[in-house]
């Protein structure tokens, strides 16, 4: 595609390509690396795609997954997550405490975890990130408490499809502005 007729375009026509461009990207870079297996019984959904194995020095041995290989994305099928949203945003707004001085702390962090087919969770992950998208170590006494927060939570729940229930990935992100919850998503 020549410059001039990208430039010449209006700017959802722009963002349409730039986004097709990065979603094809993705697909080719992911196909290349890791071949991606169906499933005939689950139609087109993907396995192994983002996978948390299991890590004897930090999971509990408790915690079951019915399928290693067969553990959906939350987006998967209509997730309980968007559709409860508001009670989640208001557990953590009114749970949390930052600490006296949270100045700094800022950026994102992210939490994910398994729900399995009970709603038990675990498997908990945390990746912690600037506003420039580089690693950054929250202090302990904001991402301890924001992981224990999403332990806490019980009303989590794995993802239906087709009515059956599967074992289900999650995460939560904070954006954090010195210490303090601006956003939550997804």
């Amino acid at each position: 595609m020549r410059l001039s007729y990208f430039i010449a375009q209006p700017v959802a026509g722009r963002l349409l390509v730039i986004g097709l461009s990065f979603f094809m990207m993705g697909h080719l870079g992911a196909a290349s690396q890791t071949p991606i297996s169906l499933s005939p019984a689950m139609d087109s959904i993907p396995r192994q795609v983002g996978d948390i194995p299991y890590d004897s020095a930090i999971d509990d041995p408790a915690f079951r997954i019915s399928d290693s290989q067969w553990v959906l994305q939350y987006y998967s099928s209509g997730s309980y997550y968007l559709h409860h949203k508001k009670e989640i945003v208001r557990y953590f707004m009114t749970h949390y405490q930052p600490g006296a001085d949270t100045t700094g702390q800022t950026g994102y962090c992210t939490i994910r975890f398994i729900i399995n087919r009970a709603g038990e969770t675990g498997r908990f992950r945390i990746y912690q990130l600037d506003l420039a998208y580089q690693p950054f170590p929250f202090r302990q006494e904001i991402s301890h408490q924001l992981l224990k927060l999403t332990r806490k939570w019980k009303e989590w729940q794995p993802v239906k499809y087709k009515d059956k229930t599967y074992d289900t990935y999650q995460y939560i992100t904070f954006t954090l502005k010195n210490g303090r919850i601006v956003c939550i998503t997804p």
